[in-house]
């Protein structure tokens, strides 16, 4: 097990905040883990835990503590060698521009301030109803500034023309050929106007040419996205369990909620 401190989060929920990683190994014997748990001083924190799925005892055990479950994470990958764009997109496939950032903040400062907070409803933050309207919008725009300056990573947008339709973040590993999807989506003016599939196929031909894989996670609570990866034909690769707890000030009871 490990207890991140996760100093970054604190200006986006107002509080400390703690991730803590529960590893298969630590399943084992897991009774320990949480009287581990009880001796830490939690008060007035956000506690994130990531666990493995399919140790329901151990999820309960949780829940009993007073933790709330959030979400399944599904890890997917996409091996891009034999991709072909599928028919039913063929007649589209110009239609679209991927478009390189580059390392500037203003530049990445403009395309931060084109995402509204009605772009991520299914987030985990946005559903908690702890949370204020706002704050995972907030996050993922600190988070966006925060690696801008970051070695391998980058951030794309999707053109129709002249319009900005869509943005990718993305950290490249040219020595393992993969790019891991951090963030991204179609921006919520052209969300309604069928940009979804072509926007996925632009990213996977240029993942393809430039002889990468991809890497990304997806939350259980975003079924039309999920959708949207067994279209293309992503494998998952693994399952993590989300829950979080509220912990009063001065104590180390849990809010309720």
């Amino acid at each position: 097990m490990k207890i991140i401190n996760a100093t970054w989060e604190k200006r986006n929920l107002g509080c400390d905040a703690y991730e803590i990683q529960i590893e298969r190994k630590d399943l084992k014997n897991f009774s320990s883990i949480m009287s581990e748990l009880k001796k830490q001083d939690f008060s007035g924190a956000y506690v994130t835990v990531k666990m493995p799925v399919g140790n329901l005892e151990a999820l309960h055990a949780l829940e009993d503590d007073g933790f709330r479950f959030m979400e399944t994470q599904y890890h997917l990958r996409k091996d891009l060698s034999d991709y072909e764009t599928p028919v039913m997109l063929l007649p589209y496939v110009n239609k679209l521009e991927r478009v390189e950032v580059g390392k500037n903040r203003e530049r990445w400062q403009e395309i931060v301030d084109m995402i509204t907070p009605e772009m991520f409803t299914t987030d985990r933050i946005y559903l908690d109803p702890l949370l204020p309207y706002g704050t995972s919008c907030k996050r993922y725009k600190n988070w966006m500034m925060d690696l801008v300056e970051k070695s391998g990573v980058r951030l794309f947008i999707v053109k129709d023309n002249d319009d900005v339709i869509a943005y990718s973040l993305e950290v490249w590993d040219m020595d393992k050929k993969v790019v891991n999807g951090l963030l991204g989506g179609v921006f919520e003016k052209y969300q309604k106007e069928g940009y979804g599939l072509l926007s996925w196929d632009n990213g996977l031909r240029y993942y393809k040419k430039n002889k990468v894989s991809i890497d990304t996670d997806i939350s259980s609570n975003n079924q039309a996205v999920f959708d949207v990866y067994m279209f293309f034909d992503y494998k998952i690769t693994k399952q993590t369990y989300v829950l979080r707890k509220k912990f009063e000030e001065g104590r180390n009871d849990s809010i309720i909620l």
